[in-house]
């Protein structure tokens, strides 16, 4: 199977698994030696540590990479899930109510920690050593789910593209409003023109082969996202005020309420969508203990970690602006200017790279299709392809994002879209096929599939709603 690695391989002795007698007779190297041999795996034995005295005080790589790696796990899940998602967590919840918004956050916990554990259990099935997530759906479920894996996939990337074209463009118009005189009618830009500059800036960074030339670029977007929440926080703290809270949200006519609350439910789903990674972040821990064992304890932790800080940041940005609460809670808060201004800052500076993240793989996929359908460009030059077709790509994806500026409306039809698929229907039908459950966990699976199903239904109508409601109501390159 591609992409998989099969037991009693010299890789899978080599990491201890499938009880390989190779493993317990390495011969004790030095310490630097060790590292190059297995750099993403050193020390993943508690008894190597013994060997070089280490039982005692150890350094942070060594603290992360203990235990099996389960920290530095949690480190690749918190960074993968806390995203561009957060920011529209307040606006769910005064559209749901605090109590709606609420239930639907612990719910979605649940959901995801539960569906995350049988997807974990499918990293190893059959002899075959899963690193993705496509691997595992082909592998388990057979080749007839490859074109809704990719179908599901590629909405996914494309969306999430257009929906980082809006988030920079709406951060960008802010840290430029904040450099000019407010009583200025020429003062700052429509989001559109904001979105048009990221787009010529990433016709730049599309030229770039592979995510390899910028691994620097994803480290910095990681750090990023975890100064523009924090900064999210801290600012609805500081205003947060209880008699804001509504029990049933802001006051809308039946209609936009109902739609407005679906929408709410994908934007939280999407700001719970990590299932994509979670077979690739398991395939970097070392065994033993078992790589199943060590990535149940690595969700566990990091999405309750997750969950409270989306609690906080959820009701702490709701309680601070109460009904009036934007799409984007960083485009909402008045000051004070320079914390705003940063924090839209570190918005921009990430999704530079998160926009490259999501749209490499179909950069790779487009241009492997076309090389298949037309033999002559495998021996020829790559650039010119490489420019045209990812420029391409480039400007239609910022034209829609030009066209639909409206992030809360695009990452509740990406949650509507991904969650149900890529969280719960595939892990749990990969799941009842390998472990066969008895009969009331068989029901309660087929119940909670069925009852996301429809969520994600009601979430894409009140989604597509919205967006066909904004925009009737905007004027594609107008002043706005």
């Amino acid at each position: 199977m591609a992409g998989g690695v099969r037991y009693g391989s010299p890789t899978r002795q080599a990491r201890g698994g499938g009880g390989s007698a190779d493993a317990g007779n390495v011969e004790l190297a030095p310490l630097g030696a060790a590292h190059d041999r297995f750099p993403s795996e050193t020390l993943k034995h508690s008894d190597i540590y013994a060997q070089y005295g280490l039982t005692g005080r150890r350094t942070c790589w060594q603290w992360m990479h203990a235990e099996g790696g389960w920290l530095m796990a949690c480190f690749h899940i918190v960074t993968a899930i806390i995203g561009a998602g957060v920011l529209g967590l307040p606006h769910a919840l005064s559209m749901l109510g605090w109590l709606g918004g609420c239930v639907a956050l612990v719910s979605f916990f649940l959901v995801t920690i539960w569906c995350s554990f049988m997807l974990a259990d499918m990293h190893e099935y059959d002899g075959v050593r899963h690193a993705t997530y496509g691997d595992a759906v082909v592998n388990v479920l057979g080749r007839g789910s490859a074109f809704a894996v990719t179908v599901c996939q590629l909405l996914n990337l494309v969306l999430s593209a257009i929906g980082y074209t809006v988030a920079a463009g709406e951060s960008l118009k802010m840290v430029v409003h904040s450099r000019c005189d407010p009583e200025e009618a020429s003062c700052g830009s429509p989001v559109w023109s904001m979105s048009l500059v990221f787009g010529v800036l990433q016709l730049g960074f599309s030229q770039m082969p592979s995510l390899e030339a910028a691994w620097w670029a994803s480290m910095v977007g990681a750090a990023m996202s975890v100064a523009y929440s924090t900064a999210a926080l801290g600012m609805g703290a500081a205003r947060a005020d209880a008699r804001r809270l509504s029990v049933t949200g802001r006051a809308l006519p039946p209609l936009p309420k109902a739609f407005g609350a679906f929408n709410a439910l994908g934007a939280i789903g999407f700001a719970y969508s990590f299932s994509a990674v979670l077979l690739e972040v398991q395939d970097t821990l070392h065994e033993p203990p078992a790589s199943t064992s060590t990535m149940r304890k690595a969700v566990s932790v990091s999405l309750a970690t997750t969950f409270v800080f989306y609690v906080t940041v959820g009701l702490t940005g709701y309680a601070a602006l109460g009904d009036g609460t934007p799409g984007n809670i960083l485009t909402g808060f008045p000051g004070p200017l320079w914390l705003v201004t940063a924090a839209n800052f570190a918005v921009l500076v990430h999704m530079v790279p998160a926009y490259q993240v999501f749209s490499q793989p179909v950069f790779h996929m487009a241009e492997a299709a076309l090389e298949r359908r037309f033999k002559g460009l495998r021996s020829g030059r790559k650039w010119p392809l490489r420019l045209v077709l990812r420029s391409a790509y480039v400007v239609a994806t910022t034209l829609v994002a030009c066209a639909m500026p409206f992030f809360s409306d695009i990452i509740g039809l990406i949650g509507a879209i991904v969650f149900w698929p890529s969280t719960v229907y595939f892990p749990i039908a990969m799941h009842m096929k390998v472990y066969p459950p008895p009969r009331w966990k068989r029901l309660l699976m087929h119940a909670v599939n069925l009852t996301c199903f429809v969520l994600s239904i009601l979430a894409a109508a009140g989604s597509i709603w919205n967006i066909a409601r904004d925009a009737g109501q905007y004027k594609m390159f107008g002043r706005r």
